[in-house]
């Protein structure tokens, strides 16, 4: 009984938060126009589809294409460069995208991933794993990581 009293609760909260209006409009002005999807120079992938980044940042994937395990770093959760990477990337809504890893950690299924306060920490944590697999604006790409998709509006 416990159980369906919490569902009904964090249902109607869901509800509540997917009317609500976008924090990040009035952001979206200052998001830079290419997204780079980033990777550390020492992974062996060479380019990833679309799709496939998709499957990764959505949990559906867990590896990359060799069967390495993939470590995905996001960026801010209501930040306008995460809306912008998700509507680039597979067209979803912030609000979608946050309500599906809403469901994903309800159920248990899985944990969202890390987050990044901004690019330059997203460039660094990159830049120190390995596996590690993140997305930010193209100007703060250097040598110390690799492009492996960019996303244009």
């Amino acid at each position: 009984m416990k159980i369906i009293i919490n569902r009904i609760i964090f249902s109607f909260c869901l509800f509540i938060w997917l009317l609500s209006p976008s924090e990040t409009a009035a952001e979206n002005k200052d998001v830079s126009n290419e997204i780079a999807v980033v990777v550390n120079p020492q992974n062996k992938v060479e380019n990833l589809t679309s799709r496939q980044i998709s499957d990764i940042f959505l949990a559906r994937s867990r590896t990359f294409p060799s069967g390495e395990a993939v470590m995905v770093l996001e960026q801010k959760w209501n930040g306008a460069l995460r809306e912008k990477f998700f509507h680039l990337l597979n067209g979803m809504s912030l609000k979608r995208i946050n309500a599906y890893w809403a469901r994903l950690q309800f159920s248990g299924e899985i944990q969202p991933p890390p987050l990044m306060p901004n690019d330059i920490k997203m460039r660094d944590a990159v830049r120190k794993n390995r596996n590690a697999i993140g997305y930010m604006a193209t100007e703060y790409v250097d040598e110390s990581i690799r492009v492996i998709l960019i996303l244009r509006e």
